[in-house]
């Protein structure tokens, strides 16, 4: 996650405090009511978001940027360059990377039935754990990361950032694994995938064979993908 671009529930979200003084106030009430990480129900969750929401922010908004996010992550004991960032982001309703805004937090919060940072740690790393064994939940995460790695809401991701974050998210299945080298390869004239191209990666993941019999440029797959194969079948590619 380091180094790319980077529902609404029943309770009100909360709001950031109004000065420098109420901000600190804020986060020092919040750590002695959940010192390790502990919450329960209603306001607990509330408090937790605080510990590491953006309380400096003029605009009153309920969010914790990236370097709160980082923090959590610190808690939660996440390597910042692995999956599991990714899987909160996701669990957590985030709309953009690094960024959780409250009504994201508490309806994910709720949908994991977490009470402290022990049971998110442990409901994250199961949700990955699931990604193997359910195919719908994985294409949804999967899906969902290209929205977070679009720099301000471009149509598509820069490939560079494809490069770094599709072997952390697919485990380098083998089709990802060419794909990636592939756009190392051709780097000085691929600058970008398209969300058609990285939904349609997933779905030739499990089709392709590893002899690409079974490839046709007559199907409906990304012009994009034509090239990869024919660059696969090149001698010094095999």
């Amino acid at each position: 996650m380091a180094g790319t671009k980077r529902r609404a529930a029943k309770a009100a979200p909360a709001t950031a405090p109004k000065s420098k003084r109420a901000a600190k106030g804020s986060r020092a009430t919040a750590a002695k009511a959940n010192p390790k990480g502990k919450m329960a129900k209603g306001n607990d969750l509330q408090a937790w978001f605080i510990e590491y929401q953006d309380l400096d922010r003029s605009d009153g908004q309920a969010v914790i940027m990236p370097e709160g996010f980082e923090r959590l992550c610190g808690a939660l004991e996440f390597d910042m360059d692995g999956i599991e960032p990714m899987a909160l982001l996701w669990r957590l309703n985030a709309a953009e990377l690094g960024k959780v805004e409250f009504a994201g937090w508490e309806s994910g919060m709720r949908a994991m039935n977490v009470h402290d940072t022990a049971e998110l740690k442990q409901a994250i790393r199961s949700t990955i754990d699931d990604f193997g064994r359910n195919a719908a939940l994985f294409k949804s995460f999967y899906r969902k990361m290209f929205d977070y790695l679009r720099a301000d809401k471009q149509k598509s991701v820069a490939a560079e950032d494809a490069v770094a974050v599709l072997p952390i998210v697919t485990g380098n299945g083998w089709v990802f694994e060419k794909f990636v080298k592939f756009l190392e390869a051709n780097g000085d004239r691929i600058k970008t995938v398209s969300r058609d191209q990285w939904q349609s990666l997933l779905e030739l993941s499990k089709t392709l064979k590893p002899d690409l019999s079974n490839y046709s440029s007559d199907d409906a797959w990304p012009a994009m993908f034509d090239e990869l194969v024919e660059w696969l079948k090149k001698p010094e590619t095999a």
